[in-house]
């Protein structure tokens, strides 16, 4: 099973404005997939600053020989970047230089790193390209990879795929582990458990199957997918178990297949609708959450075709000598004319709870739709979050050498400001200027703008007043410009198309900052329309910003334009949430109809259709109340949980109707059905939560949420088919059968 690239530029919103800006700006100015690489000590005079550069170049060079394609496409140290601006022909002193590049290429304690740009191979190979930057560092004497503190969009997709790696390794096994533990002590014998768990583990294993057969890889987002689709086939198994219980009591032979053929409609009808529930991600805009809607819904129904087909063998060869009884028996044809068959008579506990239910019905039924409304109001401040921090818990490694970072050389994450000029603009290059360097300034004085870079970072100071020595030197400057414009171009601070000339301004911003990737950004546009307003703009401030063309109004107002990292990563927490809606809306919709025809009614099919969405409106409403954030892997949960709650509600309804059929009223039909359901029905839920509960463990936050709501709702999923369901069908509103 291969673990594949968890690139979080993958996650991203196809075919929205933001992310096509930024490709756009990827394509003018080339990848921003940097890595910056520091450690303990190091500074502008540190050996082994020019040291670990050359090492890379020697290592790359090394590899690059045998494969032939390069993997660093620029290399750039912070002690070359400071010798260019106090080397002729800027000459910079030492203290403005620094000053020019705090919290950037220096921070603000003086700490230097080495920066490096990976080529396309590198990016797609980043776990190879990861290990390159670490045996290079092996080779500098006094350094060593222990030594390095890493940070870059390189390095958390390989942080993200290494968490992926560990928890499928460390936590796939203790799950299926955990869910055999689970059904012995619920099924109460190991020849029961022992059909169940072979065909669950071929269920998982079929998944593992599928995803490689077409080619793709386990993704952060994938990882849970064996074990969710292990979980489903158990869970169906365990009702067939059940069901093969039923039969056992009135047959002798063939109780495999009688089982099958007793639990075969709502069997293959739970199929389908938790098949629909997954489908319903395909509505997502992020390429992960369609791939696992896809690849999930395959899987379920590759392994409930197992389910079907190998249940009557295998539970016959393991079971029947347990199971049978000294009743005569019939033929598998003249059992399925019979219907049912016998079956248990009602336990005491349950002809109790009908009773109960029947007097409340009202308070308990309005009970649960009150706890709906409630929670649905609280989904309304449900947030998303896609920081990267968010992904690990506080105290691992990787956050740590992040907040290292952002402490000891300055913001890691960005906000690019693309102020645009034509080409045939009156404005030339020194007018544009003069723009870029109003901008930067004022972008540094906002106290949430960390450090910034803009091609006057690497220029002299331009003058800026109206005395004659400075006149004389804005003209000597404008004239030197074109000089300095293929060097910017290089370091991809400005470049020019067919139509236009762009420069570039990157504002750094915390990633570690409480304020989510939105509010900075939006802090970023209001400091840049502070300043440039094109129907604002008065004479005094054209004379702030060009004295020369001040009188002339000859003054052109750029276009400016906002991408980079935090505005697509704000784009895609406004997705996510967005597709919490859509995938949970068409998976609604999806599952509905199947439920107006069980029920054969439209109304009765919206009455059950109510104990299967209070589970995922009740988690995510508490989520929203309590302050949590929903991420990428929350996402799934919603119409996934959906699909799995109508599994133990078919079956409840299935056997609800089947009662109503032979004569039974609705409290008798509820208790016959509470006696032959309820127990199956709670050992799916034990089974299932428990499988999950390991991965409550993981390294990668985003499984430990996955897992957890799962079992939230899994759990809540019995409170809406054991109490709220009951109580709607006792109900006035619950008379769709004749009884």
């Amino acid at each position: 099973m291969r673990i594949g690239a968890a690139d979080v530029h993958a996650w991203l919103p196809e075919g929205r404005p933001v992310r096509q800006r930024y490709e756009e700006f990827v394509r003018i100015f080339g990848s921003d997939q940097y890595l910056v690489v520091s450690w303990d000590g190091c500074n502008v005079d540190d050996p082994r600053l020019s040291a670990m550069a050359k090492s890379l170049r020697r290592v790359d060079d090394q590899r690059s020989d045998s494969k032939r394609v390069a993997w660093i496409e620029s290399l750039q140290t912070s002690d070359q970047l400071v010798r260019r601006l106090t080397d002729p022909p800027i000459a910079l002193s030492r203290e403005v230089a620094f000053d020019r590049l705090d919290s950037t290429i220096v921070g603000s304690d003086g700490t230097a790193a080495v920066f490096i740009s990976f080529a396309p191979a590198g990016i797609e190979s980043h776990k190879e390209a990861i290990e390159l930057v670490r045996r290079a560092a092996d080779d500098v004497f006094g350094l060593g990879r222990s030594r390095l503190k890493i940070v870059g969009s390189v390095f958390e997709a390989y942080a993200v795929d290494v968490a992926a790696e560990e928890s499928l390794k460390r936590l796939v096994l203790p799950s299926s582990l955990l869910g055999v533990v689970l059904a012995w002590l619920c099924l109460s014998s190991i020849r029961a458990v022992l059909p169940v768990m072979l065909i669950a583990g071929i269920g998982q294993v079929l998944a593992i199957a599928i995803v490689t057969a077409f080619g793709s890889e386990f993704s952060a987002v994938l990882i849970v997918l064996p074990t969710l689709v292990f979980m489903l086939t158990l869970s169906a198994a365990v009702h067939f178990m059940n069901y093969f219980s039923d039969v056992a009591r009135s047959h002798t032979d063939h109780l495999g297949a009688r089982a099958v053929f007793l639990g075969l409609k709502p069997s293959i009808l739970a199929t389908l609708t938790t098949a629909l529930g997954m489908i319903a991600l395909a509505t997502s805009q992020l390429s992960p959450v369609r791939n696992f809607g896809f690849y999930s819904a395959v899987s379920l129904c590759a392994a409930s075709t197992t389910l079907i087909l190998a249940f009557p063998r295998l539970s016959d060869w393991f079971c029947r000598s347990r199971y049978v009884s000294s009743k005569a028996s019939v033929s598998p044809l003249e059992f399925t004319q019979q219907g049912h068959g016998e079956t248990e008579s009602v336990t005491p506990w349950a002809k109790s709870y009908a009773s109960f239910m029947s007097r409340y019905c009202w308070p308990v039924s309005m009970g649960g739709i009150l706890l709906l409304l409630f929670s649905f109001y609280g989904l309304l401040s449900l947030k998303s979050s896609t920081r990267f921090d968010d992904m690990f818990p506080p105290g691992s490694p990787t956050v740590s050498d992040m907040a290292w970072m952002e402490n000891h050389l300055g913001p890691i994450a960005s906000v690019e400001v693309l102020l645009m000029f034509p080409r045939d603009s009156s404005a030339d290059a020194f007018d544009q200027l003069v723009w870029v360097d109003r901008v930067a300034n004022h972008l540094r004085s906002q106290p949430d703008i960390g450090g910034l870079l803009a091609a006057t970072s690497f220029l002299p100071k331009l003058p800026n007043s109206s005395r004659v020595r400075d006149v004389v030197r804005r003209r000597i400057f404008r004239n030197s410009l074109p000089e300095f414009l293929p060097q910017l171009q290089q370091q991809g601070l400005v470049s020019e198309t067919a139509d236009q000339r762009i420069w570039r301004i990157t504002a750094k911003v915390s990633a570690l900052s409480r304020l989510d990737y939105g509010q900075l950004t939006a802090k970023v546009q209001h400091a840049v329309g502070e300043i440039v307003r094109p129907h604002e703009t008065t004479k005094e401030q054209l004379s702030a910003i060009d004295p020369q063309h001040a009188n002339t109004g000859e003054l052109v107002i750029p276009q400016v334009e906002f991408t980079g990292f935090s505005p697509m990563m704000h784009d895609t927490q406004t997705a996510l949430l967005t597709d919490l809606g859509s995938s949970f809306t068409t998976a609604f919709f999806l599952i509905t109809p199947v439920m107006m025809l069980i029920a054969r009614g439209i109304r009765p099919g919206l009455l059950i259709m109510l104990p299967n969405v209070l589970p995922e409106t009740v988690v995510f409403g508490c989520m929203a109340w309590l302050g949590y954030s929903l991420d990428v892997a929350g996402l799934l949960t919603a119409s996934v949980a959906m699909g799995i709650a109508v599994n133990d509600t078919l079956h409840f309804v299935n056997w609800y109707s089947w009662r109503l059929s032979e004569g039974d009223t609705r409290e008798e039909a509820i208790a016959h059905t509470f006696s032959n359901c309820a127990r199956a029905m709670i050992h799916t839920m034990l089974i299932s939560c428990c499988s999950m509960l390991p991965f409550m463990f993981a390294a990668f936050n985003p499984t430990r949420q996955f897992a957890m709501l799962m079992i939230a709702m899994m759990s809540t999923s019995i409170l809406g088919d054991l109490v709220l369901l009951p109580a709607l069908l006792l109900s006035p509103l619950g008379k769709w059968k004749k009884n």
